[in-house]
């Protein structure tokens, strides 16, 4: 006999607000959604006759994002201040008080032809019933330019007598418009040599080669990036393999690098991984085990060689296909019984499980105990998640929930918003922050969230709320909080 489940909706609706977390209706109207004055709009101040009450206003001011440069390149928000609640905004940047064309968002990234020049901000507020109002920032500093953000670059190939060194340039960010190429010899610069290949020269043996790289972009500051690391010319390697990736490409698996076998044989190999091009940091060993992080990437190893008189040699595997999600996974049964926990093979292993339910699904589950009664239990449509735990006896699931899998952190990223329905990981679904909904995606029917400390039930609930208009929240990513679950209204990060 199934267990009972309860619809999560019905569970929050009689629960009280957790107040130290929750500001309802503050001023949500403003995009930005940091108007901090006014409370909740009521049906009188919404119904206002009176034309020539001026808004409540105040002067906005613009904030750098992550910094407290004003760069080309960098990220500019335009802070509402105090504004009477309920007030919705429309914006134009200025350079050097002349408007910038299509910079009409609360958010505005500094491009080269404002390079010198001193940013401003105007808000224009209105509100039915209201005397519309416009306020302008004060001017920012004047605006530097960028700066790029580079790794040094690698040189790949046998540094060998007539064979072709390639550079491999890491990832830029931004990506210049143009990247020059100086390679060197024992410190001194290579005439002629500014192509990203160099053919290795026989009178070169013995000595060390390097590559730099100059960066230039519109805007932006050009830089000399550090030079790679110095290879040594030596002798040919008569047999020199590219590597190749054994094991399961499943997140929780571990891939070994096999390296071959070279002639003569290297004195020393080193490793290092990557997933979709980029280099995982501290996976230097000739294994590896996937992470949550690693999901629907291809991961590629290089090895690099060393032998004294034959230099270093570099050579890079072929990727793999895409990470796939771990394999420990579980489903209901076609007869919809309880699943044991822990019993081999077929038993549920105790740990944290999401499942991707539709938009429409209603998932269901519950931790059961010996005698069939639940520990805990919800039901809801959307991402699922749930931990189960040790002491757990039996677990439940209807078919509406599909397959669970292992989760792992980092496996899937929403960032900055949620669907209407669903549970979130904080600090890797959602970035800590302010959030904003403007009510229930069905007019006329309460929207409920769930803040919480752990993904095992009720135990695990550290606050709850019903949403019935524009409301924030902030989820502070501080002290035990980390899920989210919502039902009936979509949110958006905004702060």
């Amino acid at each position: 006999m199934h267990p009972r489940v309860r619809r999560l909706s019905r569970v929050l609706a009689s629960a009280a607000a957790l107040t130290l977390l929750v500001t309802p209706a503050v001023a949500v109207a403003a995009p930005d959604g940091n108007a901090d004055g006014g409370g909740p709009t009521t049906a009188a101040t919404a119904t206002r006759e009176i034309s020539d009450v001026p808004l409540e206003s105040s002067t906005p001011r613009i904030n750098p994002t992550n910094t407290d440069w004003v760069r080309v390149g960098g990220t500019l928000k335009a802070h509402a201040g105090t504004w009477t609640s309920g007030t919705t905004f429309t914006y134009q940047w200025y350079a050097d008080d002349v408007p910038i064309s299509g910079a009409t968002g609360f958010v505005f990234s500094p491009t080269a032809a404002q390079v010198r020049k001193r940013l401003t901000v105007r808000l224009d507020g209105s509100r039915e019933g209201y005397t519309s109002v416009s306020r302008t920032s004060g001017p920012s500093e004047p605006v530097e330019y960028g700066r790029f953000s580079q790794a040094p670059p690698r040189i790949l190939g046998v540094a060998t007598p007539g064979a072709t060194l390639t550079v491999f340039r890491p990832t830029a960010v931004p990506e210049p418009d143009s990247v020059e190429y100086r390679w060197w010899l024992d410190g001194e610069r290579i005439r002629g040599a500014t192509r990203t290949t160099l053919t290795v020269r026989p009178e070169w043996r013995g000595h060390l080669l390097s590559v730099r790289m100059y960066l230039t972009k519109p805007g932006f500051l050009g830089r000399l990036v550090p030079p790679s690391a110095e290879v040594r010319v030596g002798g040919a390697y008569s047999r020199s393999p590219n590597p190749a990736i054994s094991g399961t490409v499943r997140v929780g698996s571990t891939l070994t690098a096999i390296r071959g076998t070279w002639s003569p044989t290297p004195t020393s190999f080193s490793f290092q991984w990557y997933a979709d091009g980029r280099p995982l940091s501290g996976a230097t060993t000739s294994k590896y085990t996937l992470k949550g992080t690693d999901y629907k990437k291809k991961i590629t190893v290089i090895a690099r060689a060393y032998r004294a008189g034959w230099g270093t040699a570099v050579r890079r595997s072929a990727a793999t296909a895409e990470v796939l999600a771990s394999a420990v996974r579980w489903q209901a049964d076609d007869l919809g019984e309880p699943i044991y926990v822990g019993e081999e093979p077929t038993g549920v292993v105790p740990t944290t499980y999401i499942a991707q339910a539709g938009p429409a699904s209603e998932c269901a589950w519950a931790r059961l105990r010996r005698d069939g009664t639940e520990l805990a239990q919800d039901v809801g449509s959307g991402q699922r998640m749930f931990t189960v735990l040790p002491i757990d006896y039996t677990v439940y699931t209807n078919h509406q929930c599909g397959v669970w899998i292992k989760y792992y952190p980092g496996m899937v990223r929403t960032s900055h918003s949620t669907a209407a329905h669903g549970v979130y990981v904080l600090g890797d679904h959602l970035e800590p922050g302010t959030y904003s909904t403007t009510g229930p995606v069905v007019a006329g029917e309460a929207c409920t969230y769930i803040l919480y400390e752990g993904f095992y039930g009720e135990p695990a609930v550290v606050g709850r709320g019903v949403v019935t208009e524009p409301t924030s929240i902030r989820l502070s990513g501080s002290g035990h909080l980390s899920g989210f679950a919502t039902a009936g209204c979509s949110w958006q990060w905004i702060d």
